[in-house]
């Protein structure tokens, strides 16, 4: 105990004082969170205390350990990082708010587990504990969140899925194209500068490189002329050339094996180079659009983020974003790169939820997106039958001068072909796409009033019809066959649920804007606010009535005890 505390007319005592101060203050924590507790009963910590039980959480974090010093026991112990976090993500706030939360917020330091008294982490204490999640266990809280509501709901298992995507904004911003040359082959420096001093000091004397580094003045981009600004391009594609080339033995480093694939990918997707035989530069154009790469990168600061294009208007940089869902809690998120189309993350949301949950839903409701033949087989392979694609399915061509395959009937057994006249074809062989090719003889098309329509002209029919029905055909016209029955339309009423699950995330729940960079980092921020959505939604489905909780202190940590056993 530290003396200076004791008031100078209680230092006779001091000997008394060090020996119960401490029991004291033990005491007088407990008494100042039983008034606290007595009128925040309905505060939603007092209620998230009563239901989550993070445990789990902290069995699986057991191997991190905060010291102060070797031989030291951690100051801040897990199950205190635990709920820190969980504070953080539910209020939205930032480390350095959530550090002044835990200082002065009496009912977060109780949810948390510290004493009135008791020193709080910093922010760096708690960006190392996040940053060993996001590292080690990307996916934990949220599993843990929703294993509790199901043991609590077991209804919510057993209910149908509402999927949609919405747009995640970058923490970054969109960058020019000399800006994003410039800066990729930067980071490309700065990648070979951590693992090879020399190289980089003989890179950084090159010629065009002292360009690159920004060591020289040079006039603004948007200053610059049309020559001018080509000159400036040839002059960066230079420097990014010379660079790639002096590599050397650095580029088996991670680091910058990635940075140099980032560069590589730019300029295959946006330039067209002409070289001589030596690799030397001779002129760079820019791609036309319809020739540019897919996946384009945008800016250097965070490569992984593209271009989301939903239509006019509704273009965002940064991630595309897939959910599922039932009306009250969200069963699967995950984070994609911007330009990925909404339906191809639907198998990894269902593959998801078997591995980690052991569940496939009885109906997956999709948007149009959805409404494809390929999406309805890949939901049927990943939930080995288990879960019913709904979607509206995607319109088909019909301003054709010929009949199309939708315009004939295979059976059920799919071993034959109807044509629009009526007139039935077995023959059929395996096509590379693993659906089947059928033919209509000649003799079969002689004399058919349909000939016109079938054909593209009228002369007597010289070669067999053949009529391509892919792999996707069946499944396709199952989509739309449901489509067109009540049960479709009673299904399709649950669609508007998922605008408001997806409202919730992005206005009150932190999934608006990207806090980190990276696709992993911000598939562990969508989790996390997936996450905070789940427990609100728990809380407001709690009993009005809940046990009182109070604190135990011990010399390790605090506990958070109720009627029952500890909740971590």
């Amino acid at each position: 105990m530290n003396t200076v505390i004791i008031p100078e007319s209680l230092r006779p005592l001091t000997p008394i004082l060090q020996l119960y101060l401490d029991s004291l203050l033990c005491w007088f924590s407990q008494y100042v969170y039983d008034r606290l507790l007595a009128k925040a009963q309905e505060h939603e910590l007092y209620r998230l205390q009563s239901c989550l039980d993070v445990g789990p959480i902290v069995r699986v974090c057991g191997d991190y350990h905060h010291r102060t010093g070797p031989g030291r026991k951690p100051v801040h112990t897990v199950p205190r990082l635990v709920r820190a976090l969980v504070v953080k993500y539910v209020y939205g706030y930032s480390l350095r708010q959530l550090e002044q939360q835990l200082r002065f917020n009496l009912l977060v330091k109780w949810f948390v587990g510290y004493e009135v008294f008791a020193a709080s982490p910093d922010h760096n204490t708690l960006h190392n504990f996040e940053r060993y999640l996001y590292s080690h266990h990307p996916r934990l809280y949220f599993d843990t969140v929703l294993k509790q509501i199901d043991e609590q709901f077991p209804c919510q298992r057993r209910q149908s899925q509402i999927g949609d995507t919405f747009a995640l904004r970058a923490d970054a911003a969109l960058e020019g194209m000399i800006e994003r040359i410039r800066h990729t082959g930067c980071r490309l420096l700065w990648a070979i500068r951590a693992v090879d001093e020399e190289r980089y000091e003989l890179l950084q004397a090159a010629r065009y490189v002292t360009y690159l580094l920004g060591q020289e003045e040079v006039k603004p981009v948007y200053y610059l002329s049309a020559d001018e600004w080509q000159d400036r391009l040839e002059y960066t594609i230079k420097a990014v050339l010379l660079v790639q080339q002096m590599v050397g033995p650095a580029s088996s480093d991670p680091a910058v094996a990635t940075w140099l694939s980032y560069l590589e990918k730019l300029l295959q997707d946006e330039l067209a180079l002409d070289l001589d035989e030596y690799d030397r530069l001779l002129g760079v154009a820019l791609l036309p659009e319809e020739k540019r790469g897919s996946y384009r990168i945008c800016s250097a600061t965070d490569p992984e983020a593209t271009i989301r294009n939903h239509g006019p208007g509704k273009q965002d940089f940064g991630y595309n974003i897939s959910i599922t869902a039932t009306p009250d809690f969200i069963r699967e998120v995950r984070a994609d790169t911007g330009s990925q189309p909404d339906a191809v993350a639907i198998p990894d949301l269902l593959q998801a939820q078997r591995d980690h949950h052991n569940l496939c839903p009885p109906k997956l409701i999709y948007d149009q997106a959805a409404g494809t033949g390929k999406a309805a087989i890949a939901v049927t392979q990943v939930s080995q039958g288990q879960t019913q694609l709904v979607a509206k399915p995607m319109p088909l061509p019909t301003h054709h001068p010929c009949f199309l395959p939708q315009d004939f009937s295979l059976s059920a057994d799919e071993q034959t072909l109807t044509c629009p006249a009526g007139r039935l074809s077995d023959r059929r062989s395996i096509n590379s796409s693993g659906g089947h090719t059928f033919r209509f003889a000649t003799s079969m098309c002689t004399g058919c009033h349909l000939l016109l329509e079938c054909r593209g002209h009228s002369e007597p029919p010289i070669t067999p019809r053949q009529v391509l029905i892919s792999s996707t055909y069946v499944p396709y016209q199952q989509l739309l066959t449901y489509s067109q029955t009540p049960a479709f339309k009673q299904d399709m009423k649950l669609r508007p649920h998922i605008e408001r699950v997806i409202a919730g995330l992005v206005r009150h729940n932190g999934a608006r804007r990207a806090r980190f960079r990276g696709l992993a980092k911000v598939d562990f921020q969508v989790k996390m606010c997936a996450m905070a959505y789940n427990i609100k939604r728990w809380i407001k489905q709690l009993p009005s009535q809940i046990p009182h909780y109070r604190m135990a202190i011990d010399k390790n940590t605090s506990l958070l005890l109720g009627t029952g056993a500890p909740n971590g």
